[in-house]
């Protein structure tokens, strides 16, 4: 009796740079919308702390579904707006960059990740610097000081932590073809 011979099963497709992107610049906002992630981070990381005791904001936004502390909802939106911002901004430069690009090798493309959370981390820390800045109701003088300094400590945060979405990208595909030129598939 012989036995039926399968095939080998078909490899998973990997995932798009875009997706993978996306879903690493997630992780971090995630994280610290865990609470117990955060309050780990302050304590062993306290001089991380410094810019937001002078009012700047702390870290990259943090997707949470309750207010943390005292807060309110309206702080709590505003941030989980910011998480938006920061994925979506993310995407887009590096769906971008697929697009000008889709030949790339790898350490392009984990190069344009890495710029991609860098940019996404300044558009969203100027967001919430603006929020800050309405929530304390800053001065003519205070509107742009607090959102350029939330979009200094964004791309700051997105340089520090941008080593994410380039990791992502370096296990994905290499090779572009016709059928991935728009980046998204």
């Amino acid at each position: 009796m012989r036995l039926p011979i399968r095939p080998f099963p078909r490899p998973a497709r990997p995932l798009s740079p875009v997706v993978a992107v996306a879903a690493a610049c997630a992780l971090p906002a995630v994280l610290l919308g865990c609470t117990p992630v955060l309050t780990e981070f302050t304590a062993h990381a306290g001089a991380a702390l410094v810019p937001s005791a002078l009012g700047a904001p702390f870290a990259l936004p943090a997707l949470r579904v309750v207010p943390l502390g005292s807060t309110g909802w309206a702080a709590m939106l505003c941030e989980d707006f910011a998480v938006v911002a920061l994925v979506a901004v993310a995407a887009l430069r590096m769906r971008r960059h697929m697009r000008l690009h889709p030949r790339a090798g790898r350490a392009r493309r984990a190069l344009a990740a890495w710029t991609a959370l860098i940019a996404a981390g300044a558009a969203a820390g100027l967001w919430r610097g603006l929020v800050m800045a309405r929530m304390t109701e800053a001065g003519p003088a205070g509107w742009p000081a607090y959102a350029a300094a939330g979009a200094a400590l964004g791309a700051l945060w997105g340089t520090t932590l941008g080593w994410l979405p380039a990791a992502s990208t370096w296990a994905g595909r290499t090779s572009g073809s016709g059928r991935d030129r728009g980046g998204d598939t």
